[in-house]
């Protein structure tokens, strides 16, 4: 809901409030973002406290009110040269070098819904209101409009701004945020979500203390950098404290600014990178941001993750995917490699068949020259040597097997060696005069260029109408010799973002005309792993990393901002791809659960216990599949350094994973599972899911191990005992043998546990 009375502008969530207000200079000046309150006049007068600190050599409004002071002032939106020195919202650049703007208030409206702006953005609902804030420099028609889009049941307000030039000469933007939140202390943590390759999307936590950039600068989301971020008090944890989360609707370049002001204030900015970017606008035309996400929670940082799921699976998400049930998929990449045949491909998919999959996903290899990375893309037609009845007569076969039918694409990709190159090498993104950078042997066309979006557009539907079920597309280098072609770039700096929207387009126009094609967005693994690419691919490859150790820290940080239908899990093979780690199949499946859920391993070398154990992995995965994909996640306390344990609601059970870092020896406990969230009106019956546990990975403990006939763990006990005491798990191997109790758990294992309640 959105209120507003003498000039004081009220957004209300089920539990939240944002206030700001039309100060006395004509500026909208923040208030608060909070928990919800219920504000008279009087309230938010006292909030804001009187205007009367004045600071010795600060830059005040005018010689009438030396206590407004622009550097610590709380704006809504900020840009440089009348005396706020804090970091701008919006630098546009004017006669002859100019930046200096003074933003006050012209005009505002309020209506249900929200304006659709250029793809990709929010749906909106019968809930949803938007607030239209128009504002304009005091001198120059350069007008900024501000939008506010409230999502009352997911404590969301979305937030965008627009730049109008109406000036006779050109305005060129070199900075412009999506989202400007000034709060009135700087007592904030900042967590952001940082890695690389195969390691993406790692939680990072530290106090606030001068300005913390958060950036992508490589032409994508980054894997190094998330555009996903969280402020938390530095008591909030998990289940408690408040917390803000923010992201940006958006696949490109991102910068996010935190500053602390010396004056124990702090700002908090997200836009596009304006590292190498520059816009220009003509006069008449105008700008828009990509959209911001912001949301508060007081329920800890699950509380701001359970925000974002729901708004993501609700407004970002869509198409006939959104809610629908995810396939269990088996990939062909780490089975094969690029040593792929027809012959091959059906052998997989017949033991895949098998075990319960349902999609079978041909990866790369199929197409053109390609029969490793140094050659063949661009060329989007199937290599007959290696599909002799094609892609067609291929996936007629593994339909004829029951399963569905995928293939993977990098079409934003180019190979010197391809039929494309030879035809077009000006559509390679290059500086004249200059070698251009590789990167994995390959380079990257330019999505700016609608010759470019057209050609892809036409060889890509050709191969997706040939009865393809699932495409993963993929992106395998970052951007660099910043240079294009496109003779409709006014300036080079457009190039990053006019990529981004090229992109969109191509993808708008394929899933318009293939809309029951489950897409899954990739990057080299997690590289590009953001709510824009969502609103196109109701699913992205997380991390190329399947190693069980290093997907407890992707996932975690992953799970932070993305609901698990969003977030696409494999069971590898042991020793790991990536680490050379030996996990056993059982404790690889309990993360990989934890979304959606797919293999990628050489089915044909499992033996006949290894094919049951991934049976019945299957079945009980389609037995809770909705509790996994659609549940409410959460973090569960530890007592142990070594165990991390989640939780994913759905409608009528908890699923509990056990994560376990390193097996103690004669620690002499039991590791304690407590529920903090179960009702204490309720009893739960609680069972541990039985796992496969190979001999070989006991050595010649093996034989003494299998003698024992175990007992399994099934018990019940009164929500107020599992909420507020815990239960004492049955205790794992300490070095003493084992009896009908032991539970195997050795290092980097895992364990489920499925919890019932009983009214």
């Amino acid at each position: 809901m959105i209120r507003t009375e003498n000039g004081i502008f009220l957004l209300e969530t089920e539990n939240t409030s944002y206030i700001f207000r039309i100060d006395e200079k004509g500026h909208a000046e923040h208030i608060s973002y909070t928990g919800r309150i219920f504000p008279s006049s009087e309230d938010i007068a006292a909030i804001a406290g009187p205007r009367d600190i004045k600071i010795g050599d600060g830059t005040y409004a005018d010689e009438e009110n030396p206590a407004y002071l622009p550097s610590n002032i709380l704006y809504e939106y900020s840009a440089p040269g009348k005396g706020d020195t804090r970091e701008s919202a919006l630098i546009a650049e004017y006669g002859n070098g100019l930046i200096t703007l003074d933003l006050v208030y012209r005009s505002h409206r309020i209506y249900k819904g929200k304006d659709l702006t250029d793809s990709p953005y929010a749906l909106s609902s019968d809930h949803t209101e938007t607030l239209e804030l128009k504002l304009s420099d005091t001198i120059e028609p350069i007008e900024v409009t501000l939008f506010y889009t409230v999502y009352p049941e997911e404590d969301v307000i979305l937030r965008s701004a627009e730049v109008r030039n109406s000036m006779d000469e050109p305005l060129v933007i070199r900075t412009v945020s999506s989202m400007q939140l000034d709060t009135d202390d700087d007592l904030w943590d900042l967590i952001s979500f940082d890695g690389a390759w195969a390691r993406e999307r790692h939680e990072n936590r530290r106090r606030i203390i001068g300005t913390e950039h958060i950036a992508s600068r490589i032409g994508f989301t980054s894997s190094e950098h998330s555009s996903l971020f969280f402020v938390a008090r530095p008591d909030a944890d998990d289940s408690s404290g408040t917390v803000m989360g923010f992201n940006m609707i958006y696949s490109g370049n991102h910068l996010e600014r935190i500053e602390k002001s010396p004056f124990s204030k702090c700002r908090i900015l997200s836009s596009i990178n304006p590292a190498g970017s520059a816009w220009v606008l003509e006069d008449g035309e105008s700008f828009r941001t990509p959209e911001a996400i912001m949301t508060l929670s007081d329920e800890g940082l699950d509380g701001v993750s359970w925000n974002f799921h729901r708004f993501l699976s609700r407004y970002i998400s869509r198409g006939c995917w959104q809610e629908k049930e995810r396939p269990i998929l088996l990939n062909s990449w780490e089975a094969a490699y690029f040593d792929i045949t027809e012959d091959k491909l059906l052998r997989f998919a017949e033991k895949a068949a098998e075990a319960g999959i349902e999609l079978f996903v041909m990866d790369d290899g199929w197409f053109g020259r390609r029969t490793d990375d140094t050659r063949g893309l661009g060329d989007w037609f199937e290599n007959r040597d290696r599909l002799p009845d094609g892609i067609e007569g291929l996936s007629a076969k593994i339909h004829a097997l029951g399963l569905k039918f995928g293939l993977w694409v990098e079409p934003e990709m180019i190979s010197i060696d391809s039929a494309l190159y030879e035809n077009h090498p000006e559509w390679v993104i290059r500086i004249p005069g200059r070698t251009p950078s590789p990167g994995r042997h390959q380079y990257i066309l330019d999505m700016s260029r609608e010759d470019v979006i057209d050609y892809l557009f036409d060889s890509l539907s050709k191969v997706f109408s040939k009865n393809v079920d699932y495409v993963k597309w993929d992106a395998n280098r970052n951007m660099s010799d910043y240079y294009s072609s496109n003779p409709e770039l006014r300036h080079q700096g457009e190039l990053f973002h006019r990529y981004i929207q090229g992109l969109y387009r191509l993808m708008s126009k394929l899933k318009a005309a293939f809309p029951e094609i489950l897409f899954e967005f990739c990057a080299s693994g997690g590289n590009r792993f953001d709510p824009g690419m969502l609103s196109f691919m109701n699913q992205g490859w997380t991390s190329d990393n399947t190693d069980i150790r290093s997907r407890i820290d992707i996932q975690q940080g992953t799970l932070r901002g993305f609901p698990p239908s969003a977030i696409c899990c494999h069971v590898s093979a042991s020793p790991n791809h990536q680490s050379l780690r030996k996990s056993g199949l059982d404790d690889r499946f309990g993360p990989a659960a934890f979304g959606v859920l797919g293999y990628e391993l050489n089915i044909l070398k499992m033996n006949e216990n290894e094919m049951d154990a991934i049976k019945n992995q299957i079945s009980f995965y389609k037995a809770h599949r909705r509790t996994f994909q659609f549940g409410r996640f959460r973090h569960l306390p530890s007592f142990d350094k070594d165990c991390i344990f989640w939780s994913i609601e759905g409608d009528d059970e908890i699923i509990v994973m056990e994560y376990q870092d390193r097996n103690g020896v004669n620690i002499g406990r039991h590791h304690r599972l407590i529920i903090p969230f179960a009702d204490e009106n309720k009893s739960y019956r609680i069972e541990r899911r039985e796992k496969y546990i190979s001999p070989e990975d006991l050595g010649e403990l093996g034989e003494s191990y299998s003698k024992v006939q175990h007992k399994p763990f099934s018990i019940t006990v009164s929500g107020s005992v599992l909420k507020k005491a815990g239960i004492a798990l049955p205790n794992t191997f300490m070095g003493r043998g084992f009896d009908e109790n032991t539970r195997l758990m050795l290092d980097n294992s895992s364990d489920l546990f499925v919890i019932t309640p009983i009214d």
